[in-house]
């Protein structure tokens, strides 16, 4: 007789042949944080005071300086794009088998949210912002000696064509920048950040007020953290209440938005640009002027990349404040 045949191997589990295992479900419950996102549009529509001086007329004059044009829209768009990446991260774990049983009423919730929220707006306003910038550009130009404005004309309109996303328009621009004369170019380059500064500026009292809505990490102030805005938002503690979610999905939270970093870097370019001005032919160089404007730019630029690293330490979740007792 022959030997007796022995037993085939087991074959592999499938994700054992892709080496990837499979990740044990978390249960999570996306309805707290709808609801603090429900609080901070409500906030958001009637903030109360932003500053607080100990003096109330003095209060009143701060917080009126502090205008909230857009700050609804702005929280409005700030909640749907993190709920819209909440649903995405729940797709996929529903697509690769590793939904919990809670997911299909988490991503249910969500969507229900979602569409309670205002529309958002049309493609067009995309645009404004751009053609304001290019107007205000224009205007900065007719009041530049007649010598310096038609041939920065040519350099603006070159380098403002690259809207469109035309490919054959950004080589241009480039080209422009490669053979115009080095004043020219700086001085369009300062004049076309200018525009943008003069632009956005206005938005930015309302973006530092949605920051300190979502307690945001290095919104809250010693002055704005004591006001009643301040003091409303580290009750409701959006900001903690998003990481606690996501690292319970086993993901990073979205970068915040940093729009006020990047108009404080705004002067930089302008005195890089103009100080580039100073130092560069034809015509008589002004070396102490321009070392002047270049140490300024080095000085706001360390302000703000020390800015922009107190805002991505780690920090531990805080806990909402309690109400006192008694």
């Amino acid at each position: 007789m022959g030997s007796p045949r022995s037993a085939p191997a087991a074959e592999p589990a499938d994700d054992e042949v892709r080496g990837s295992p499979r990740r044990t479900p978390a249960q999570v419950d996306v309805v707290e944080l709808l609801r603090c996102y429900r609080r901070a549009i409500e906030l958001a529509t009637d903030p109360p005071p932003s500053r607080s001086a100990g003096f109330e007329p003095l209060t009143r004059l701060l917080t009126w300086m502090r205008p909230t044009w857009g700050l609804r829209r702005m929280v409005v768009e700030h909640v749907r794009g993190r709920v819209a990446r909440l649903d995405r991260l729940f797709a996929r774990r529903l697509a690769l088998n590793e939904d919990h049983e809670d997911d299909e009423q988490n991503r249910k919730a969500l969507g229900l949210f979602a569409a309670s929220l205002p529309p958002p707006r049309s493609r067009y306003w995309i645009a404004l912002p751009l053609l304001a910038v290019v107007v205000v550009s224009q205007v900065l130009l007719e009041l530049l000696p007649d010598d310096a404005g038609v041939l920065s004309q040519k350099v603006l309109a070159d380098l403002t064509s690259v809207v469109d996303l035309n490919p054959g328009n950004l080589t241009k621009a480039v080209n422009t920048l490669l053979t115009s004369s080095p004043k020219v170019t700086a001085l369009v380059i300062g004049l076309l950040v200018f525009s943008v500064y003069l632009v956005w500026r206005p938005l930015l009292p309302a973006f530092r007020l949605m920051r300190i809505i979502f307690t945001m990490p290095g919104a809250t102030g010693r002055r704005s953290g004591e006001s009643p805005l301040g003091k409303s938002a580290r009750r409701l503690s959006v900001h903690d209440a998003e990481v606690r979610l996501f690292a319970a999905l086993d993901e990073r939270p979205p970068n915040d938005p940093e729009l006020d970093l990047w108009l404080k870097l705004a002067p930089v370019t302008i005195l890089a640009a103009l100080a580039l001005f100073m130092f560069a032919p034809p015509g008589k160089s002004l070396k102490g002027a321009g070392g002047f404007l270049a140490a300024l730019a080095a000085v706001r630029l360390a302000f703000v990349l020390r800015a922009a690293r107190r805002r991505r330490a780690p920090a531990a979740p805080r806990l909402p404040d309690r109400a006192p007792t008694g």
